[in-house]
């Protein structure tokens, strides 16, 4: 579904309940433009194996980073629990493997399948029941050989974060335009959140514009929890990294 299909969809009938995650076009035009898809794949090579060849990502979504380094090792798996965006990847991808899983009730032993590194780029905030987490973090350890690694990045929950922010961004090509307004506010002592947003959505060319309201259920993560978590799950190794980018758990098995 292109993007003036989705804003034909929400012509149509604007007053259903929506996710931003059931148009895999508006996923796309959105965060190709606000995320630094580059430092994904950065952040894979600093934290692999140096005799990687197996790469495994948690939740791929559309693919971009499939699409950016499947000539470069010998399997590349991508897993994510929505077929709308799974469809979307299997036409991008050429000899990555792209496959409907959800990485808290499977792992690749499943499959009888090993990797040097799994992956889980964005994904954490999902993860609102410390169940989900230590789900994750088994399934991740069994995907992986000895001495094999994980990583993923998240917020960090602390006394610092603000209960209540507004955000608005905005990405653009020559004749579309999407502006994302963010109202969020913590819900729990426990880190978790709802946001709700409203994209507003501009074809300039047919000078048309529709507008989305959308509610997430996110969560801030306890590093020192995490941690604790990842090395129950069997990681012999696990750090957590701050720096100029996003907060980062790598962990090794």
């Amino acid at each position: 579904m292109p993007l003036d299909a989705v804003i034909e969809d929400l012509e149509q009938d604007p007053h259903r309940p929506r996710s931003f995650y059931e148009y895999p076009a508006l996923y796309d035009f959105y965060h190709s433009r606000v995320l630094d898809r580059d430092a994904q794949v950065g952040l894979l090579r600093r934290y692999e194996p140096e005799d990687t060849t197996r790469v495994l990502e948690f939740g791929c979504g559309t693919g971009p980073l499939l699409t950016r380094i499947e000539d470069e090792y010998e399997t590349v798996l991508g897993i994510d629990v929505n077929e709308a965006m799974l469809a979307v990847a299997r036409e991008r991808v050429t000899t990555a493997e792209v496959r409907e899983a959800d990485f808290t009730a499977w792992s690749a032993a499943d499959d009888g399948l090993v990797f040097d590194v799994s992956v889980l780029l964005g994904g954490m905030l999902h993860l609102t029941d410390d169940r989900e987490v230590a789900a994750l973090a088994e399934n991740a350890c069994e995907s992986l050989r000895d001495d094999g690694a994980f990583v993923t990045f998240f917020q960090p929950f602390s006394d610092d974060v603000e209960n209540g922010s507004r955000d608005v961004q905005t990405a653009e090509s020559d004749r579309y335009s999407v502006e994302r307004h963010s109202t969020s506010a913590l819900t729990s002592a426990d880190g978790h959140y709802t946001t709700t947003y409203q994209f507003v959505i501009r074809d300039e060319a047919e000078d048309r514009e529709v507008t989305m309201g959308t509610v997430f259920e996110g969560r801030f993560h306890d590093p020192d929890a995490l941690r604790e978590t990842f090395a129950d799950a069997g990681f012999s190794q696990v750090a957590i990294h701050d720096g100029d980018g996003p907060t980062t758990l790598h962990a090794v098995k």
